[in-house]
């Protein structure tokens, strides 16, 4: 590890290039399938193993970089890195599976545009971005279509009550998510996008595999046919939407700025319900009127 501390150079907002733009669209394209992969593993999985294998699998995409990422890493980046690797690869993976076992997969997806909201109420509380009332009513209007989609879309209890309060699983994961974009923009600026996501998953990926060890994963792969089929997409999951996509993510925000980053989620709830009605999920009014409303508001938000 450096223990020199690396120039440090002003933070800004750059426009975003060509680059910036094809790497936004492959990582929304990446992200779209994140939530009907879930659902495969969690048809075999409960949700914490699918989050910890997620992680865990990640973490061995990322070992060909994480020798070279340590040596790139001072010690005055460690504690926004533990802050990155928490806020960000930590705990919305648990956030969502949790949500995805009373949430289809589209609904989630849709949620998950809450993130530029989330970021820019972030850097305002937090990093002491400009506010501006237009960006306050975006944040509203947002959360007017977020509740639309949690109140017509979750699934009945036994007792005949929709499941309403799952989707909050997934607004704390986008904001998990905002923590851990402006951080990265603010305090990692000139560490290599690699660097910073082997880093994470050195720093997760070995408490996930001890909890895989004690767990009783192997009993589940050894009792049920379709163990190995629900393993192949999580590795999918972990290698390209954790790993790739995480990669992606972090040169987006250290190019442009975490807001446009964020605004990957702009074009994943599309994808989302692609998937979704390829997987038989039904597709109503509510998901057109509620991803009116808050494309309106992250629109309102991020001008």
């Amino acid at each position: 590890m450096n223990n020199h501390p690396t120039p440090q150079h002003p933070v800004q907002s750059a426009t975003p290039t060509a680059q910036s733009w094809l790497l936004l669209i492959l990582t929304a394209l990446i992200w779209g399938s994140s939530f009907i992969l879930m659902k495969k593993g969690l048809a075999v999985f409960p949700p914490r193993q699918v989050a910890t294998m997620r992680i865990f699998f990640a973490m061995l995409a990322m070992l060909p970089f994480i020798y070279k990422g340590i040596k790139q890493v001072t010690r005055q980046n460690l504690p926004p890195l533990l802050v990155i690797a928490i806020a960000g690869s930590g705990i919305p993976p648990f956030l969502f599976t949790a949500a995805q076992t009373h949430l289809p997969s589209a609904a989630a997806g849709i949620l998950n545009t809450f993130t530029p909201l989330f970021t820019l109420v972030v850097g305002v509380v937090v990093f002491k971005v400009v506010f501006e009332w237009r960006r306050l009513a975006g944040v509203l209007l947002g959360l007017a279509g977020a509740l639309l989609l949690v109140l017509t879309t979750a699934p009945p209890t036994q007792n005949g009550n929709a499941n309403y309060f799952y989707g909050i699983y997934i607004l704390l994961a986008t904001l998990c998510y905002g923590i851990s974009a402006n951080t990265v923009k603010k305090y990692c600026q000139t560490l290599p996008a690699t660097a910073v996501n082997s880093v994470v998953f050195c720093l997760l990926g070995p408490f996930a595999g001890l909890y895989l060890l004690f767990s009783d994963v192997g009993h589940i792969v050894q009792s049920n046919p379709m163990a190995y089929h629900a393993i192949g997409y999580i590795v999918i999951l972990a290698v390209f939407n954790s790993a790739l996509a995480g990669v992606f993510y972090f040169k987006i925000t250290q190019q442009t700025s975490a807001l446009f980053a964020a605004t990957t989620t702009y074009i994943v709830p599309f994808i989302a319900v692609l998937f979704g009605a390829f997987d038989g999920e039904s597709i109503g009014w509510s998901y057109a009127a509620g991803l009116l409303f808050i494309l309106s508001g992250v629109y309102l938000a991020s001008r």
